[in-house]
């Protein structure tokens, strides 16, 4: 019979372990590793206490711009439009968290770049714990406010051409497209494909803004090495916008020179050196306009930080936290938030694959780019 193992060295094997493993561990895997080595459920672990109940009710609205990156309203009006979808049954065990301290974990976890252990420890949870609110929340965040992204109809393109006319002198366009890359702590069930030319696991993201930085269109899930170009042919815009009925005739949406003209979508001429004038004049007007959608996504990443670096491995839930990511963007310009103080002017990850087209340019395109020169005033 072998001797019995001393339980002092199997729980500090256990800690050692764990800690070794932190980033990629949940706690679930801690208390069944803990089992298997006979160490039992740990109890009475220590936690942070009175955050909710004595600390955030002294918040004032300003305090939760700064912690929570929305307002206390913000957080007030997507309480009680959640908050029926943030309740479940109680099936024993710890205390029930409620809807209320789930959207605080969710909207720490979308302001921040702490782990979720680090999340956790400010509300006195496990790691675990975090992860199952954030899927929950997530959830009902996209059902309820998705509705916040939608494309424009006839109507508002017209006064989107016309606002964008009025700023920046060129006609007929309703939206300035471009995609960033959200950096990622790991490589998705260790696919490689999430690995761009800079050598970093990311994932893309690719939005539509409006004159107001409004996000008209987004679609992500795309691994970081795919071209730009190749992740506009598969979303939903190219489809409808090549159907037609999708975008005025007549009308176009802006991209950078990693795209292909569409009679639809129009980028800057390449600039070969021979460039004339009046190309030179088109490409500085229509880089000016640009600067929304770089704008656009500059808040999106300075005000909701965790879209700086996503440490969470499961694409489903990246998906979800880059989509939640959009919508609180949206809800933050319909609600009148301020945008400047969060800006984010200094991030690497919006080109860095930096590929030229590598699609055929539509015949229709080219016209269509040198009528809107022709416009210009």
């Amino acid at each position: 019979m072998a001797a019995p193992i001393n339980q002092r060295y199997l729980m500090l094997l256990g800690t050692y372990l764990c800690e070794l493993l932190d980033d990629d561990i949940d706690d679930a895997y801690y208390l069944l590793l803990q089992k298997i080595i006979g160490h039992g459920r740990r109890q009475n672990v220590p936690r942070i206490s009175g955050y909710i109940e004595e600390t955030l009710p002294r918040f004032l609205s300003e305090d939760y711009r700064t912690h929570f990156r929305v307002s206390k309203e913000m957080y007030e009006k997507m309480l009680a439009e959640i908050m029926d979808s943030l309740t479940f049954v109680h099936r024993g065990g710890h205390d029930q968290i409620t809807p209320a301290k789930q959207l605080f974990v969710f909207l720490c976890y979308m302001a921040n770049t702490e782990s979720m252990r680090e999340i956790g420890q400010y509300f006195g949870i496990g790691k675990s714990t975090v992860h199952i609110t954030l899927e929950r929340v997530t959830e009902a965040v996209i059902d309820h406010f998705l509705k916040v992204i939608k494309w424009p109809d006839f109507p508002t393109q017209l006064q989107i051409a016309q606002d964008i006319h009025l700023r920046y002198g060129l006609p007929d366009i309703v939206g300035y497209l471009d995609g960033t890359h959200i950096r990622l702590s790991g490589c998705p069930k260790g696919d490689k494909d999430y690995i761009n030319r800079k050598s970093y696991p990311s994932i893309q993201l690719q939005v539509v803004v409006d004159q107001d930085l409004l996000i008209t269109n987004c679609y992500t899930g795309w691994a970081g090495c795919a071209h730009d170009a190749r992740v506009l042919r598969n979303s939903s815009l190219y489809e409808k916008a090549e159907a037609g009925g999708y975008i005025i005739p007549g009308k176009v949406i802006v991209a950078d020179s990693a795209y292909p003209l569409k009679d639809w979508l129009v980028t800057p001429f390449k600039d070969n050196g021979h460039l004339n004038h009046n190309q030179r004049r088109f490409n500085r007007i229509l880089s000016s306009g640009r600067q929304i959608v770089e704008r656009a996504i500059g808040h999106l990443k300075g005000r909701f930080r965790r879209l700086q670096e996503i440490i969470v491995h499961e694409p489903r839930l990246i998906v979800s936290l880059i989509t939640c990511g959009c919508i609180m963007h949206n809800l933050c310009i319909l609600s009148h938030e301020n945008l400047d103080t969060y800006m984010n002017y200094d991030d690497d990850n919006n080109h860095p694959n930096n590929f030229p087209n590598i699609f055929q340019n539509d015949v229709g395109g080219v016209a269509r780019r040198q009528i809107l020169m022709n416009a210009m005033n």
